[in-house]
């Protein structure tokens, strides 16, 4: 369903035309009457016309959906605006979006990068601190402690000030507190910890930029292959972290890691400052103008992603975290094996994710509305991983995981990659809601992730310290979340856009 614009927003792409069109019309019917405002007064009624046949079609096809558009852009406008010329693309589309889409993506990748170096580096730097399963616990849910602190900050900052700006800052802070790390090491363990809150007080505020970014720029037809686009760029991230970090810790200790994944955070940075852009006529929130808070907090929908949010990232936060030292220790492998067996879930994850993005927004493009598109795809998204982590959990339970044992690793990347038809799933589902309000939508539901990052990291320290059981640390708590998510996210999500300004007049 396609939002009616606001005034002084701009016609959707495709709208110049038809509003062309009709505007044409009015101009004729003035010439023909020597009074202009009846003229007026008439391509008016026409315009209304038009609104009230489309909506009672405006769900049946994309022409349909076209003349909605058209029709509440004249809605919107005191005079026909001026005739554009109909062979030239409006500048925006869709070169610009796609570029857009690519930079933000890049921005997902060293976000990720930054997140899962710890996960290889914890190995020599837990030999060298002399850190605990406890103290690896804490260190390793550092980071979520900042990003869960600034998910909503991001949000209304990128609701009052546009994506591009936010993400800048974002990915600047982080990436200096990255570089900032080794110093901090050799300060105190605490001043180490401080660093990794630093690096996730920045990570906090760039999913509601980029989300900000995708909602404002990409229509609804092709949100899903966009928001998979940025799936897969975190993942990537995972692959590019995990294959890199070994390499470089390795042949130039575990300090260089650190400054160099930096760095390429600050080179994007400069490429982003030339070439990032918000979409022009994007709407922002005024500083006088209130956001909804209530209105938005009351929303059945929302609350819906918001759970479903906190139990997927955490399984996803957990394995995501410590794969690395399961396959270390569990099952024998060395530093750069670990971290190259860990990469293999993560490269079908890609695939998946993109597989799913087009998927979705075929089967919603054909007719399937988004509310069953989105539960098909997080339905998917939740039981596979269930299935599989209940197998490992039951093998490794059983003692039948041998030291170099395959089985776990096939596993772990069926229940991984099937977890990325999130992307078409729940991880959409922040723009369905509002377009206006997405970053707010997604920094809160984020909040609650990052929630999840840090007890499922902190626990899974806990629980290895005290019983030395994969299964009770990771595997059985992620079932069980998972279960509760799907129930929850099925019974309560409808993809209905909603005018949270409109109900909050009310």
């Amino acid at each position: 369903m396609l939002l009616s614009p606001g005034p002084g927003a701009r016609p959707p792409h495709g709208a110049p035309r038809a509003v062309g069109r009709v505007a044409k019309a009015a101009d004729s019917a003035a010439s023909r009457s020597s009074d202009f405002q009846h003229a007026g007064a008439l391509g008016m009624s026409v315009g209304m016309a038009a609104c009230s046949a489309a909506r009672r079609c405006r769900n049946k096809t994309p022409r349909f959906r076209r003349v909605w558009t058209a029709a509440t852009a004249v809605e919107t406008v005191v005079k026909p605006p001026a005739i554009e010329d109909e062979s030239r693309e409006p500048p925006d589309e869709p070169n610009e979006r796609n570029l857009i889409v690519l930079l933000v993506a890049a921005a997902y990748v060293i976000w990720q990068m930054d997140k899962v170096n710890m996960s290889v580096a914890i190995l020599p730097m837990a030999e060298q601190m002399g850190w605990d399963s406890a103290d690896e616990g804490v260190i390793q849910s550092s980071i979520f402690w900042g990003y869960a602190a600034t998910q909503i900050i991001g949000g209304f900052l990128a609701t009052r000030f546009g994506g591009k700006r936010v993400l800048l800052f974002a990915v600047t802070l982080w990436s200096c507190a990255t570089m900032l790390a080794p110093l901090a090491a050799t300060v105190s363990t605490q001043v180490f910890i401080a660093s990794r809150v630093l690096v996730g007080i920045g990570e906090g505020l760039a999913p509601a930029a980029g989300l900000r970014m995708v909602a404002t720029w990409v229509p609804e037809s092709e949100r899903s292959r966009a928001v998979s686009t940025l799936g897969g760029g975190k993942t990537s991230g995972s692959i590019a972290g995990l294959l890199l970090a070994p390499v470089v810790i390795n042949s130039f200790g575990w300090q260089a890691m650190f400054y160099s994944f930096g760095f390429l955070g600050l080179l994007w940075a400069g490429v982003w400052l030339i070439k990032g852009q918000d979409r022009d006529g994007s709407a922002t929130v005024d500083g006088d103008e209130p956001i909804p808070w209530l209105s938005i907090l009351s929303t059945p929908q929302l609350w819906g992603v918001v759970v479903a949010h906190f139990c997927h990232d955490w399984g996803g936060y957990a394995l995501l975290t410590w794969t690395p030292t399961y396959l270390n220790q569990a099952l024998g492998y060395n530093l750069e094996g670990s971290s190259e067996l860990t990469v293999i879930p993560s490269v079908c994850a890609v695939a998946v994710a993109a597989g799913s993005g087009i998927l979705a927004d075929n089967l919603h493009g054909n007719g399937m509305d988004l509310t069953s598109v989105r539960k098909l795809f997080q339905s998917v998204g939740f039981f596979i991983p269930s299935l599989m982590l209940g197998l490992l959990a039951t093998t490794a339970t059983a003692g039948n995981v041998e030291p170099g044992s395959l089985m776990p690793i096939v596993l772990l990347t069926f229940g991984i990659a099937s977890g990325a038809c999130s992307y078409a799933g729940l991880y959409s589902s922040h723009a369905d809601l509002s377009a206006k309000y997405s970053a707010l939508v997604n920094a809160i539901s984020t909040t609650f992730g990052a929630l999840a990052g840090v007890c499922s990291n902190a626990y899974a320290g806990y629980m290895l310290k005290a019983t030395g059981s994969w299964s009770q640390a990771i595997f059985l708590p992620s079932i069980a979340l998972y279960v509760v998510g799907w129930a929850v996210y099925t019974s309560l999500y409808d993809a209905t856009p909603v005018d949270w300004d409109a109900k909050d007049e009310e």
